[in-house]
């Protein structure tokens, strides 16, 4: 497990990081999946807050918590990610009993940010917009309970594309702006 810890107006002290990787050792043990972990910890007036990213067997886990002493803070992110960690083991358990083993095929997603020329009035009819960012990712086979699950584990996820385990089609999620997840799913032409 790889774990970074961030201070922001924070002084990082020995004892806070050795109780931050404590913490973490805790929920390694009950999760033996985790490969890496960002802590971040920050101070605002009397606000202490701790924010944890953890990447684990292929999901994105957040949590955060903000208390007015940052042991408490820390320990109840913890908390949070435990109980996040227990419900999704505890679903795990229950697809592969009740499923086996998954068959089907995972898609491969294109994502491209595309430059529609903010500062121009009109594109000309030749000009093609510029694509800025270009990411490819898998779209990874699950069930749509398990993509409302990630998508409820990573709370600054917006957008999940899977490959949907029991139609075997791409379908996606999205996080509407009041906090509602939409289910896109293609119909038959």
């Amino acid at each position: 497990m790889q774990v970074s810890i961030t201070g922001r107006h924070v002084e990082l002290t020995d004892p806070l990081k050795t109780y931050v990787d404590e913490k973490l050792q805790h929920l390694k043990h009950s999760f033996d999946h985790v490969v890496d972990v960002h802590v971040v910890l920050s101070v605002e007036k009397i606000r202490q807050r701790c924010e944890v990213n953890m990447q684990a067997n292929g999901i994105n886990i957040h949590g955060s918590h903000e208390t007015d002493d940052m042991y408490a803070s820390i320990d109840g992110v913890m908390d949070k990610l435990n109980r996040q960690l227990k419900r999704y083991r505890a679903k795990l358990r229950k697809h592969m009993s009740s499923h086996g083993q998954r068959k089907g095929r995972e898609i491969k997603v294109s994502h491209r940010v595309i430059d529609m020329g903010q500062g121009q009035e009109e594109l000309a009819e030749t000009q093609m917009p510029e694509v800025v960012n270009h990411e490819s990712i898998q779209a990874h086979m699950m069930t749509v309970d398990e993509a409302v699950m990630q998508m409820e584990l990573a709370e600054n996820k917006t957008v999940l594309m899977f490959t949907n385990a029991d139609t075997d089609t791409l379908n996606a999620l999205y996080r509407r702006s009041d906090g509602s997840l939409n289910w896109i799913v293609p119909e038959a032409a």
